[in-house]
């Protein structure tokens, strides 16, 4: 039997279109909110709620209490400044970030001292650091141009850490410029010509290990490995009996050893080839990026700072 399916519709229900305006219940709602306001109820929920200046600042800890938390001994200074100080024997876990942790790993002997020194408003960004051992190290946190900081250290003036590459010639220098024209000079375009008084000794740009050394056509030559994929070629050489200098492949050399001077002219030049990870390059920007504050700077950093 076939099956029939009808409609099935329910009955609506209509809404009245007039509203009762419940005018009692407003009268009793405003009462309880006057009565609240005189007993100080909104007062003390904003006090309890995050709300914008009903912060309790007395819950942050200071400067002092951060310091101490961390192991260290906390110090006023003059001009609102803090000193926190550690010493550092066999953990280093107690130091509060990774560059302090990387200057305690520098230390000679069993114990050292570590100063961390800035402002008592901003302590997490220091004017500098102090690591006493046999000697003083100090750090600098000095702002570049783009408001970032770099640290400086305050014995070399170098990026810390970081290579930190020493002139080459012990007097007068001039590295080529960047507006240099090389028409009839194509050489130079993978080398730098370092000019300099006559007879100028010549040094190694950063200590390392003499891998060749000899003559060629321009005069004596050396290469060094610096480590850290670093090399560097010096070339153009003279070298004098007095001198008494003598480099053999393996010996090992640093940036007070002389290995040669410059021709005996009034200007003499010595060519220069820095590599790094096999690619040349150019000496300013090597040592330029080694040395991005000049000493200028460090010395008003230092007087602002009272160091």
């Amino acid at each position: 039997m076939p099956v029939e399916f009808s409609e099935y519709r329910c009955k609506r229900k209509y809404k009245s279109g007039t509203h009762k305006f419940p005018l009692f219940r407003l009268v009793i709602l405003g009462l309880v909110l006057l009565l609240a306001y005189h007993l100080g109820f909104f007062s003390k929920v904003a006090e309890i709620l995050p709300l914008p200046g009903s912060e309790d600042m007395s819950e942050k800890p200071s400067w002092k209490v951060a310091c101490e938390k961390s192991s260290g001994r906390s110090f006023d200074l003059d001009n609102n400044l803090g000193q926190c100080s550690w010493y550092v024997r066999d953990s280093m876990e107690a130091l509060p970030n990774g560059f302090l942790r990387y200057v305690a790993s520098l230390r000679q002997g069993k114990v050292s001292v570590i100063h961390w020194v800035a402002p008592t408003d901003n302590f997490s960004r220091p004017l500098f650091v102090l690591h006493e051992d046999s000697v003083t190290h100090a750090y600098l946190h000095i702002p570049l141009a783009d408001s970032s900081m770099v640290w400086i250290d305050e014995s070399t003036g170098c990026r810390f850490p970081g290579l930190c590459p020493n002139q080459p010639l012990g007097w007068s220098s001039l590295a080529i410029p960047e507006d240099f024209d090389f028409s009839g000079q194509e050489a130079l375009l993978a080398t730098d010509e370092i000019r300099g008084l006559g007879e100028a000794p010549v040094y190694p740009v950063l200590p390392g290990r003499v891998l060749e050394s000899g003559k060629d056509s321009s005069g004596f030559f050396v290469v060094i490995d610096h480590g850290y994929n670093v090399t560097s070629r010096m070339s153009g050489m003279f070298r004098y009996e007095k001198d008494s200098v003598s480099l053999e492949p393996g010996d090992l050399v640093d940036t007070r050893t002389q290995v040669g001077r410059l021709a005996p002219w009034d200007s003499s030049a010595v060519h220069l080839t820095m590599r790094h990870n096999g690619h040349f390059v150019r000496w300013n920007d090597f040592y330029g990026g080694s040395h991005p504050v000049d000493s200028l700077k460090i010395s008003k950093f230092k007087e602002q700072i009272g160091l």
